[in-house]
């Protein structure tokens, strides 16, 4: 008999059964030129979601709910995420990539000015979680 092994982390419970850690959600990201669109170079999510670009105003600050972009990705770690821009992002300029729960409509983005109790972002830690991101 063949057994295979999975790379899960199993916790024993008080009642009699198991737990299975969820995997932690991150960013990783490098500076990226000027244009219409930016690659995320690795995303990892415990759940299907979205990776989301919020632009920054003047002082480097994000600007929220607004987004300028966003990608789908499922469970699991990605690895160069395409995110078509709705504007294009100059030298000099800085954006923010969050990670975002799917819980509306499955697979379809809802969160923005005018709704934010959908598709809210992952918290980790008491925090979202947001990697800042340069234009080059």
């Amino acid at each position: 008999m063949k057994f295979r092994t999975l790379p899960l982390v199993l916790a024993m419970t008080g009642v009699a059964g198991f737990v299975i850690a969820a995997e932690k959600a991150a960013i990783e990201v490098s500076p990226q030129p000027a244009g219409s669109e930016i690659t995320v170079d690795s995303v990892t999510v415990p759940d299907d979601g979205f990776v989301v670009i919020h632009a920054s105003d003047e002082h480097g600050n994000i600007i929220a709910p607004q987004s300028i972009g966003y990608s789908a990705v499922k469970s699991g770690t990605q690895e160069d995420v395409s995110v078509s821009l709705d504007e294009e992002v100059a030298s000099g300029d800085k954006v923010f990539v969050m990670l975002h729960e799917d819980t509306g409509e499955k697979g379809t983005y809802e969160f923005g000015v005018d709704r934010t109790d959908v598709d809210v972002p992952v918290i980790q830690d008491g925090k979202p979680v947001i990697a800042p991101m340069d234009i080059e």
